[in-house]
């Protein structure tokens, strides 16, 4: 199952929490992709993620708007 989180335009620690949401309620080979258009969004995913032994996906799609696809092992 793959979901969708459109954070664009919410600053942190908003998309943190709705990712820690999403991550509650996958299993294994799930994906979460999550849409932001801030960058401490992305370092604070990335650290949050490697503490938690995920590996995330970071994609700068437009200027100034990533997406970060984390799978679930």
């Amino acid at each position: 199952m793959e979901y969708l989180i459109d954070a664009l335009g919410d600053f942190c620690p908003i998309p943190n929490l709705k990712v820690q949401k999403a991550l509650s309620q996958t299993k294994a080979g799930d994906r979460i992709v999550l849409l932001t258009d801030h960058s401490c969004t992305v370092t604070t995913i990335k650290e949050e993620m490697r503490r938690r032994r995920l590996v995330p996906k970071v994609e700068e799609v437009e200027n100034g708007i990533w997406r970060i696809t984390i799978t679930v092992g």
